[in-house]
């Protein structure tokens, strides 16, 4: 057997693993814990202090414009925190030392074609779930890797989405039970801590709620970069020094 069809049959397709991906999610996480939660922490803040049930606030023109502006700050945040996680998930699978700086560098670079991605996605998510919530979940599972295609490949909003399409394409049962799988158990552990949060008084329940937050965004994005290079490398039988040279 050629070495060339020895790479074929390593990476092949059926190569993606749903428990490889959530194991190596887990253990770049946790060599990351508190710079990707402090990222996704500062993006997860205008939901906090925008977005809460405020029972003596009373809707007006002004708490309408200011919950807009928030919206858009949010979404400017979190495009920029998954972006600065992307590339920091990168260099720890490498082998080098995250760096926030460098990882911040890299997302304001691609802030623009990140944020045309987040719009995309939201809004044919949103068009899908018109016609009934099974469309847009495929909408979802579809564009999963939207973003990290869009830094990673350097490429366009809308050829991030075309790109995302393919590499999702003969896996998206996978992907779709990966990420449903990180939204119930994300849903279960946030019932619970509301309930401690209702017992310790309104406090606790805030500060449960903005670690949750920021945990859980950390690990959503990080296990959406670990997906897309696994899929990259069971369809193209690239490795992760291949995929990240484009930072070099």
């Amino acid at each position: 057997m050629t070495d060339a069809s020895l790479s074929m049959n390593r990476f092949a397709e059926g190569d993606f693993r749903v428990g490889k991906v959530l194991n190596r999610t887990f253990s770049v996480l946790s060599r990351n814990l508190l710079p990707f939660c402090v990222v996704t922490a500062i993006a997860y803040l205008p939901n906090i202090l925008l977005f809460r049930p405020a029972a003596s606030v009373t809707p007006s023109g002004r708490t309408i414009g200011l919950t807009f502006a928030g919206a858009i700050v949010a979404m400017v945040l979190g495009a920029l925190a998954e972006a600065v996680v992307l590339f920091g998930a990168f260099e720890d699978m490498r082998g080098r030392k995250v760096d926030l700086i460098e990882s911040t560098k890299v997302g304001l670079s691609r802030i623009l074609p990140v944020l045309g991605v987040a719009l995309l996605v939201g809004i044919l998510t949103g068009l899908s779930a018109i016609l009934l919530i099974f469309p847009a979940l495929i909408v979802l599972t579809m564009l999963f890797v939207s973003m990290p295609a869009c830094i990673v490949e350097q490429l366009g909003p809308v050829n991030s989405l075309t790109r995302s399409s393919q590499l999702t394409k003969g896996n998206r049962w996978k992907v779709f039970g990966l990420w449903l799988v990180f939204w119930v158990v994300a849903v279960i552990a946030n019932l619970i801590l509301k309930a401690i949060g209702t017992l310790g008084g309104p406090a606790v329940g805030l500060i449960l709620e903005f670690a949750w937050g920021a945990l859980t965004g950390a690990f959503n994005a990080v296990m959406v970069v670990v997906t897309y290079h696994d899929l990259r490398v069971a369809k193209e039988g690239v490795d992760t020094d291949q995929i990240a040279s484009v930072f070099d």
